[in-house]
């Protein structure tokens, strides 16, 4: 029992945050899955309208976050978790019944329908928001009754919950497929898991009472968020990274896309193929957040983590270049995204701990919000209308403009990580 608690690094905790930190981690299973269920059905979709339509579904993605993001932050606003996330859950969950009203019109992946389409691409950018809301749902309960001492040393069992959740949804929402029911069903599951998260949330927060408060998150307009980004250099450089990246991203989106749409012809196949990969990709994040990623952290410096993934998706999209195939493309998401999430992203996240608490909440909103939708809309227009349509490049035309945005992604990563590590080298002990 021993080596498995060190292993969830739960061997130093109480009972009482063993079992807070158990449920608030069922309650992140149940709330990723209630997503990853639905995540394949919405690419199937995208390849459905095609390539040349995604820059219109990432302005949708676009506009609906910009939307939803200062009213999520508004119903928040000085309201404590136990009144707000229970609520919440549930209106999501209703709205997820009029989703599955809208893909039971749709039927069989017939997108192609009468009224078809606009529901898919209300569901396209309805995912958007749900996708970002539910697990801000989790840390914001989290954040409230957890102290940043106990952070320290339980939230990454909740973390660990949260990959579990994807890989749960993303396997769950294949069986729908294999199974040959139609993508309403999906919907359904997600209603299904969402009143699983709350009921976790429920006996979350009856064990978090006993522990003490946590550091609770600055209250304020969203908007503070967005004057604290264009003030400080700090953030912009933060920003500036996340634009590049999920602009490099995106590339491999749009070769997604086509190379799935040629390479993969019945509907239904691709909703199986987005889903086993997801369910891959995220079993490999799962094993190396269990066995890799604290030893890698601690040996790898920031600036080595934050530029070794701008390589890596250069070699990626040289391979994608060499052989553009289905096989290629699923190894590459696979293996991408399993070391983005096990070396990048904790690498990335800590560039916000030097900084003050409200950096940290109000403009670490507007970054992995707007910025990260901006950049992928940015992305998009870039692959499609000016690589591919203005400017009519050829393949490699692409790959080199690409990969050059790719290096200069590197560099800031670089030099943002080398700042990070200097920041660590010279922070007086603790």
């Amino acid at each position: 029992m021993q080596p498995l608690l060190r292993l969830l690094g739960l061997s130093d905790a109480t009972s009482t945050e063993r079992r807070a930190t158990f449920w608030t981690a069922l309650m992140f299973l149940f709330a990723m899955s209630s997503t990853f269920v639905l995540r394949p059905i919405r690419d199937q979709f995208g390849v459905d309208q095609g390539v040349q339509q995604l820059p219109w579904l990432y302005f949708v993605t676009l506009s609906v976050t910009t939307v939803f993001s200062p009213a999520f932050w508004w119903l928040s606003d000085g309201r404590p978790s136990r009144r707000f996330v229970p609520v919440a859950l549930q209106v999501l969950a209703g709205m997820q019944l009029l989703l599955f009203a809208g893909l039971w019109v749709v039927g069989d992946y017939d997108w192609k329908a009468p009224n078809a389409r606009w529901i898919g691409q209300l569901f396209w950018g309805w995912f958007s928001a749900f996708n970002l809301a539910v697990p801000t749902l989790v840390w914001v309960h989290a954040v409230e009754h957890f102290s940043r001492a106990q952070a320290l040393r339980l939230f990454g069992m909740v973390g660990v919950g949260g990959t579990t959740g994807t890989i749960l949804g993303s396997w769950l929402s294949g069986q729908i497929a294999k199974q040959g029911w139609i993508p309403a069903m999906a919907a359904l599951a997600s209603i299904v898991l969402l009143q699983c998260a709350f009921f976790a949330y429920r006996r979350s927060a009856r064990a978090c009472e006993g522990m003490g408060g946590g550091e609770k998150t600055p209250r304020g307009n969203v908007f503070a968020g967005i004057r604290l980004v264009l003030s400080k250099a700090s953030l912009r450089s933060i920003a500036g990274y996340m634009l590049l990246l999920t602009m490099v991203v995106t590339a491999y989106a749009v070769a997604r896309t086509e190379i799935v749409g040629k390479d993969v012809v019945a509907a239904s196949r691709q909703h199986v193929w987005f889903a086993d990969t997801e369910t891959l990709a995220q079993s490999l994040v799962l094993c190396l957040q269990l066995f890799v990623t604290g030893r890698l952290l601690r040996r790898v410096p920031a600036a080595g983590a934050l530029s070794t993934m701008p390589f890596l998706h250069g070699v990626g999209l040289v391979l994608l270049w060499a052989f553009p195939t289905v096989e290629m493309m699923a190894l590459l998401t696979i293996l991408l995204r399993g070391v983005s999430f096990a070396l990048e992203k904790p690498s990335r996240e800590a560039l916000f701990t030097p900084l003050d608490l409200e950096s940290k909440h109000k403009a670490k909103f507007v970054i992995d919000t707007f910025v990260l939708r901006f950049g992928d809309w940015l992305g998009v227009l870039l692959q499609v209308y000016v690589l591919k349509g203005r400017l009519e490049l050829s393949a490699t035309g692409i790959l080199l403009c690409t990969c050059a945005l790719a290096g200069v992604w590197a560099v800031l990563g670089f030099f943002l990580g080398r700042r990070a590590d200097r920041a660590i080298v010279s922070a007086p002990p603790r």
